[in-house]
């Protein structure tokens, strides 16, 4: 009686996990991570930036002196103030910024995390309060994780997008998927991972499994493109920043950091990758 209670109900437990951790990962936590960083809020003009829908957007503005203003797009859990890191020594060189939260990170009216769809609705409006607010700049976008993969996405169907600077992109949304799964949380992929996409689409509507980031690297193959990977990455495995160089012609420079966690380069080698993204955005070599 207890094994045969034990073999019905362990579908049970797993579905019921399965669906926990999807849930999670459609709301998950969001601590202000600044990570050493200084908080630039009361520096930057607040701003709401209007969406189709009728909701707003917050941003956070910060002008610069060179003509050049990047939107700055946080990662996974995260918000705007984990952007401050590098709104920090890019201010510092005159250029321009506007960090904003995702609709998926702020507290009141949540929308789910989609790993590009309504991400990408957002970074609409925000490029597009950019284009009104800030005429006469050079435009970029920066971002890490799925803001990097969100920021492949921006810019390939945007030309004026000129400076793309991605760290710890996922390829595909299903490959991060995996990722999460099976090499962050230690869990096997069958059944979680179809379990976790299907409870995503009922939560949200959306497929996360269906954005595919190597299609927009490939339109990309004539702008400039600064791809960076943490290559002890324990969340989005480097070859995803592989994949995305090879789509994007090999021809882009790629920084693979070694010794460096997940969106960590910035906190393993500060002095070097402040260096290396100033360079990049003053078209100078690299050594």
């Amino acid at each position: 009686m207890l094994i045969s209670m034990t073999m019905v109900g362990a579908p049970t437990l797993v579905g019921g996990a399965a669906a926990t951790a999807a849930w999670l990962a459609l709301y998950p936590p969001v601590p202000r991570d600044l990570g050493g960083a200084q908080d630039l809020d009361d520096d930057a003009e607040k701003v709401a930036i209007p969406l189709p829908d009728g909701d707003t957007l917050p941003g956070w503005h910060l002008p610069g002196s060179r003509g050049v203003t990047l939107l700055l797009l946080h990662g996974y859990g995260r918000s705007h103030h984990r952007m401050w890191r590098y709104a920090g020594f890019l201010r510092a060189a005159g250029y321009g910024a506007l960090a904003i939260d995702f609709r998926s990170s702020r507290r009141g009216r949540r929308l789910p995390t989609t790993l590009g769809h309504h991400e990408r609705d957002d970074v609409e409006a925000a490029w597009s309060w950019l284009q009104q607010n800030v005429p006469h700049d050079r435009l970029g976008v920066m971002g890490e994780s799925l803001g990097g993969s969100v920021a492949l996405l921006l810019a390939a169907d945007h030309p004026d997008a000129e400076l793309v600077i991605v760290d710890c992109p996922f390829a595909t949304g299903g490959d991060a998927v995996d990722d999460m799964l099976v090499r962050f949380l230690r869990l096997p992929r069958w059944p979680f991972a179809p379990m976790a996409r299907h409870v995503g689409i009922l939560a949200s509507g959306h497929d996360p499994c269906a954005t595919d980031v190597l299609q927009a690297a490939a339109r990309l193959r004539d702008r400039r493109v600064l791809f960076i990977h943490s290559q002890n990455d324990e969340r989005v495995g480097p070859r995803h920043s592989e994949r995305l160089w090879e789509a994007a012609g090999s021809r882009h420079p790629l920084w693979r950091v070694d010794g460096a966690r997940h969106n960590k380069a910035w906190i393993a080698r500060r002095a070097e990758y402040e260096q290396r993204v100033l360079d990049f955005l003053e078209d100078r070599p690299t050594a």
